[in-house]
């Protein structure tokens, strides 16, 4: 059985005291992946799991689907319990801690990513409401005081019957004035969101939508800091 650093919880691979930070992957399955998205969505999720979530950083990974009861709760959550890169070959037995990296990090997040993608498209797509469980299951659930930063893979067309994006812009002040809108609003302060656009209709997508979700998530106390159309 491998052994572990002290300090790391057994389960999460988390420092004893909690974890530094905290990233959370939502990934919207309500449409079929192309070829060349799910090309960019591999390489996407292989940079975040290898290069982007620091030693003792939270990562849980969610995803958007038709029926948000269904996907409320991570597929994973994992710390990064680090590599032993810089630490000194007296100390930590560097290999052992590699093994651990790549068996108990690497590997369980990058499993999931079949579970990330549909081959059926959705009727309704719950943006709002999977964005609110995510900010009480990931965010307020463990509070992490160090950075905190959202990445949504997306189109950000929000659809279900009570309010849809696919009837044209949508202007955001006329929807938070909504009965709808009130119960859509969401709590996410300080946090840094980045969205990678599925752009799957662009006539849709333009620059008041994208001012639709900035005025939304301003208003729930976080900022978009990166903005990207995802290739295909």
């Amino acid at each position: 059985m491998m052994s572990r650093p002290k300090g790391l919880n057994p389960e999460t691979m988390c420092p004893a005291d909690g974890p530094v930070g905290h990233y959370v992957l939502l990934v919207d399955k309500t449409d079929p992946l192309n070829f060349t998205q799910k090309q960019a969505f591999s390489v996407i999720l292989q940079e975040l799991v290898e290069k982007r979530i620091p030693e003792g950083y939270l990562l849980s990974v969610f995803v958007l689907s038709e029926d948000f009861k269904e996907t409320a709760a991570p597929l994973v959550e994992l710390c990064n319990p680090g590599d032993g890169s810089g630490k000194s070959e007296l100390t930590a037995n560097q290999k052992r801690l590699k093994a651990q990296y790549r068996l108990k990090f690497i590997e369980p997040v990058l499993k999931q990513s079949e579970s990330l993608v549909s081959t059926q498209p959705a009727k309704w797509s719950p943006i709002f409401e999977m964005l609110q469980l995510v900010g009480i299951n990931a965010y307020h659930k463990y509070d992490v005081k160090g950075e905190r930063r959202l990445i949504i893979m997306s189109d950000m067309l929000h659809n279900t019957p009570q309010f849809t994006m696919y009837k044209g812009p949508v202007d955001y002040a006329a929807f938070a004035a909504s009965d709808y809108g009130k119960k859509a609003q969401l709590e996410l302060s300080d946090v840094e969101v980045e969205l990678h656009y599925l752009m799957n209709s662009p006539q849709l997508q333009t620059k008041r939508n994208l001012k639709f979700w900035e005025d939304y998530f301003a208003k729930a106390g976080a900022r978009i800091v990166a903005v990207r159309p995802l290739e295909g």
